[in-house]
């Protein structure tokens, strides 16, 4: 989380305004200033940002990048959003959107380009129908290609990493990026050389199967999580990571805290590793429910639970 003073915040507005004039020329694509940012995430929270910027192709964000960085101005990469909370504030700095502006992709035998805002589950999906196994079991799990690949996504013992060939995009000052399978490193939830990389395109390679049996695998992965998670409210997904030797949703069960309500925001009933926005829930009911999670766990069972869900703004 960065943070500013008064003095510094009124000149990065001024610096804003300023920089929304430079992007404009060089995106491609739409720019706007006070552009809410909550209909962009799956919380359906959040304020806006000083200034928006969906750029139109992938040598634009290039152009972009290098513009926030020749400005010294704060930024954030929005996918598709599944795995922010968003200050109710918003974000005093740049939102660089990569979401339906930069998606699609096309297939070559058993491998496929796919561009960073590209829905993973699209993805997964269009793999079944050519037969092309290795992403099934990740069926269902929400947010873009580029975020799932930041954070090794993974479900069911299947992860990302497994049909990873390449990864390409930009560094934080603006230089292209590409890196190999065997230069990148596949953490759980985390890939220490995609930390400071805007990711905008990557090359899968998948195994061939029957269409009919992944179609089956998908479709069992589907009604599991239907069954398990709780579907029906706005969120982010498992909050807090798996602990070694615990599963997050069970301590926070054990803690007594299923159902727990602050604000708007719930700790739900089905599965207590997520926190739901059942009415209208502020960023702040949501960061209270986190910050109660984690305290009441630790002091239960001396464990820290360490977050998923990434914040973005001011959270004081």
């Amino acid at each position: 989380m960065i943070k500013f003073s008064n003095k510094e915040i009124n000149s990065v507005k001024t610096d804003l305004s300023k920089t929304a004039s430079q992007l404009a020329k060089v995106a491609d694509g739409e720019v706007q200033t006070d552009r809410l940012l909550a209909p962009y995430t799956s919380y359906k929270i959040g304020g806006p940002a000083a200034v928006w910027v969906a750029p139109g192709t992938e040598s634009a964000v290039g152009r972009v990048i290098k513009v926030i960085h020749d400005n010294n101005l704060p930024f954030i990469v929005l996918g598709r959003g599944s795995n922010l909370l968003i200050s109710d504030s918003g974000w005093n700095g740049v939102a660089l959107y990569l979401g339906q502006n930069l998606s699609g992709f096309s297939f070559a035998g058993n491998q496929a380009i796919v561009s960073a805002g590209t829905l993973l589950m699209d993805l997964v999906q269009a793999a079944t129908q050519k037969g092309l196994g290795g992403m099934e079991l990740l069926a269902g799990i929400p947010g873009g290609v580029g975020g799932a690949l930041r954070m090794n996504a993974g479900a069911f013992g299947q992860e990302i990493e497994g049909t990873t060939e390449a990864v390409s995009g930009f560094r934080y000052d603006g230089t292209p990026f590409e890196a190999g399978r065997q230069t990148i490193t596949f953490n759980y939830r985390r890939v220490p050389e995609l930390d400071d990389v805007v990711i905008t395109s990557a090359r899968f390679r998948f195994k061939a199967a029957t269409p009919s049996e992944l179609r089956a695998r998908v479709a069992d992965i589907l009604a599991l999580r239907n069954k398990k998670q709780p579907l029906e409210h706005p969120s982010c997904g498992s909050v807090f990571k798996r602990p070694a030797g615990y599963y997050a949703g069970a301590l926070i069960e054990e803690a007594g805290l299923k159902g727990e309500r602050i604000g708007g925001a719930m700790i739900s009933p089905k599965h207590a590793g997520f926190i739901l926005n059942t009415k209208n829930a502020r960023a702040a009911d949501v960061y209270a429910l986190v910050r109660l999670v984690e305290k009441t766990v630790w002091k239960r069972f001396g464990v820290r639970l360490e977050r998923e869900v990434k914040l973005i703004g001011d959270f004081d």
